[in-house]
């Protein structure tokens, strides 16, 4: 075998004769093996070889040539296309050339472009190094134009074999829009049919929407759910037959604001979610029902979210067994974990048969095995550990240690697996939840049967926690000579740091309001968020006393900067101050800073967990329109509607991150009020 690779190696190289002999001395003493050689080496065979490998050389240097060409080509015509548009720019916008124009433009775009994920190709300063301003901006005119002749057609209204193609004027389209939303206030010019037709056009871009359409959502929400809600809803009377949605993708992918604006339209689909399913359809509803569901989870309102979980536990009891129960039953826990958990203790029994069967196995294994375990959030510790001894009672008598199966080596884990790995993370969520009714609960499970084999081990974990919940982190050397030089002690941890950045923002406000020498004057009259910023952060480096360093416009995730970062000098921990003022935003605006650049963007590391939004008040805003209400808010009740949101977030992700709302009251009537 080898012998032979060699010698297909030797032709392919070029059949040099120092090779062959070298291949000729290894396969010396061996007959068999050189009669093999000199056959296949013989000159016919090198002769056919050769005309072989010359006819393949020949006809890639003929590919090679005309690919040439055609590129020189293509190169030519657009240098001609280029000449003309330069050397006559009237002719080329006129009314009976501007679709030629725009549909060259985009292709020149297109052919530049390095981002092949997006349709959206517009880049106006290529333009104008290219052509010149004069005709970057008649380009953008003509494309915003284009926008407004006609509208895209949707999804759902295509036939079914151009569902997944799109037109290059509806491409056209969707660069126009999306060169219009690069000026400041674009929509809130648009009229109703425009904000429609601009909707539909945030449906054309690839890999969700457009990201016009947050502007479009603020601006003109009843459009937005006129017709990307409607297009949810013709796309899900197709649910039946088609695996891909695109609208409802997207959507799950979509800035917060947009989700939230479309979760009641959602809803009363949810309410008329199908029951009956063929093999194929099941597979696809519980997709689409995943879909909907992570949607959902935007929802606000208690009102809201308790339907939503009374919908999810209906449709589970209905027909536990069926194709799309398990995923009811995961939309139950995320809305109501604790109610989630009483139906799932009742649907695997309570008795030690019905506990051991497959259906429990299959059930725990869904829900909490695997890489995405249903979450547990429940804001009060001592229900949590309560719900979660339940659990792990419940997962450790269905799911059997003397049942477990022991691998060896390499293997894929099954649904059998999965369920051990649900034991095992009920019994560490437990572990993790702080509070001394988790520790009672620990010690309560460590004296049963079904934990004997942890039990040593369980007592120890709660005796360890309640010791680290107890104490205080201790100081090292350092933190002891710098409290004792500065009467504080740099702070430790997301908490210890947190405290401390709120404590000087207080300070803060009591000198710029009551300060012998305050300048808030100065400070109110300032108008640009940078200058803001440099100014706090000046004051709080100042006031930093040792005890954390303050850094502004660092870059973080996704090439955001944040505005002001305190900086722990005991560890890595870190914590974010985003500044606004509050005169220059509406309530959507600064709700939407708070939990998808604050939240979404600055405390996303696992070191920065620690957050405030800095709201200053110049006093130039007499009110602002609570959001659903429409009522009234001064500055004080715009600062509380922010703080409750904040809790919200801190609620929904158990903890995850510290957040706070602090108000800065520049104003005249602030400077008085105390």
């Amino acid at each position: 075998v080898a012998l032979h690779a060699l010698i297909d190696l030797w032709h392919a190289r070029g059949r040099h004769r120092s090779e062959l002999g070298e291949i000729r001395n290894r396969a010396r003493g061996n007959d068999g093996l050189l009669r093999v050689l000199a056959e296949r080496t013989a000159s016919q065979k090198n002769d056919r070889t050769e005309k072989r490998l010359a006819t393949m050389d020949r006809k890639d240097r003929q590919r090679k040539r005309a690919l040439a060409r055609r590129k020189e080509k293509h190169r030519e015509i657009w240098e001609k296309w280029g000449r003309e548009l330069r050397a006559d720019p009237d002719g080329a916008f006129t009314k009976k050339r501007v679709p030629a124009t725009v549909y060259n433009i985009y292709l020149w775009l297109r052919e530049r472009s390095q981002d092949r994920q997006r349709f959206n190709i517009w880049d106006k300063n290529a333009l104008t190094r290219e052509f010149g301003a004069k005709i970057a901006e008649r380009a953008e005119a003509a494309f915003r134009t284009h926008w407004r002749a006609k509208p895209p057609a949707l999804w759902s209204t295509r036939p079914a074999d151009e569902r997944n193609s799109y037109r290059h004027d509806w491409i056209e389209g969707l660069i126009g829009v999306s060169a219009e939303s690069l000026n400041s206030g674009w929509s809130k010019g648009l009229s109703s049919d425009e904000a429609c037709r601009a909707a539909a056009y945030a449906t054309i871009e690839m890999n969700g929407f457009a990201p016009f359409v947050a502007d479009l959502a603020e601006s003109h929400p009843a459009e937005v759910v006129e017709v990307i809600g409607g297009e949810l809803s013709a796309e899900l009377e197709l649910g039946s037959d088609e695996q891909h949605l695109p609208a409802l993708q997207d959507l799950s992918h979509a800035d917060s604001l947009v989700k939230r604006l479309l979760v009641p339209r959602l809803l009363s689909e949810l309410i008329r979610w199908p029951d009956a399913f063929t093999n194929d359809s099941g597979a696809r509803w519980l997709h689409h029902l995943e879909r909907v569901l992570r949607v959902l989870r935007e929802a606000e309102g208690e009102e809201t979210r308790e339907m939503i979980a009374q919908e999810c536990r209906k449709r589970y009891e209905a027909d536990p067994t069926g194709p799309l129960a398990l995923m009811w039953l995961r939309g139950l826990f995320q809305f109501n974990a604790e109610r989630g958990a009483r139906v799932l203790m009742k649907a695997v029994g309570n008795d030690g048969g019905a506990r051991s069967s497959e259906y429990a196995v299959v059930t725990f294994a869904a829900l909490f095995g695997g890489n995405d375990p249903v979450s547990l959030e429940i804001s009060d510790p001592t229900i949590c550990a309560t719900v979660l001894r339940d659990l792990v009672r419940c997962a450790y008598a269905c799911v059997r240690r003397e049942d477990d199966v022991v691998h060896k080596g390499t293997y894929s884990p099954d649904t059998r697996d999965d369920a051990q790995t649900a034991r095992n993370f009920l019994l560490s969520r437990l572990l993790d939840t702080p509070g001394a009714e988790a520790r009672r609960v620990v010690l309560e499970l460590a004296e049963e049967s079904d934990f004997v084999h942890l039990r040593d081990r369980l007592k120890l974990l709660a005796r360890n926690k309640a010791a680290a919940e107890a104490d205080l982190e201790p100081f090292d050397p350092a933190a002891v000579l710098a409290m004792r030089k500065n009467l504080e002690a740099p702070p430790q941890g997301r908490d210890g740091l947190f405290t401390v950045m709120m404590d000087r923002l207080t300070d803060l406000d009591h000198e710029l309001r009551h300060g012998d020498f305050s300048d808030r004057k100065l400070v109110q009259r300032t108008t640009q968020e940078s200058e803001v910023q440099r100014t706090l952060a000046w004051r709080l480096q100042a006031k930093a006393n040792g005890a954390y360093k303050i850094a502004r416009e660092e870059e973080v995730a996704d090439q955001k900067r944040t505005d002001i970062r305190f900086l722990s000098v005991q560890d890595e921990t870190k914590a974010v101050t985003e500044v606004k003022i509050a005169d220059n935003w509406t309530p959507i605006q600064l709700e939407t800073a708070l939990r998808d650049q604050l939240v979404g963007q600055y405390l996303r590391h696992a070191d920065c967990k620690a957050g405030c939004l800095l709201l200053t008040y110049r006093g130039e805003k007499c009110f602002w329109r609570h959001p659903e209400s429409r009522k009234r808010l001064d500055f004080g009740e715009i600062v509380e509607f922010l703080r409750d949101k904040a809790a919200n977030i801190e609620t929904k992700g158990s903890s995850d991150v510290r957040l706070a709302v602090f108000g800065l009251d520049l104003s005249d009537s602030g400077a008085v009020s105390g």
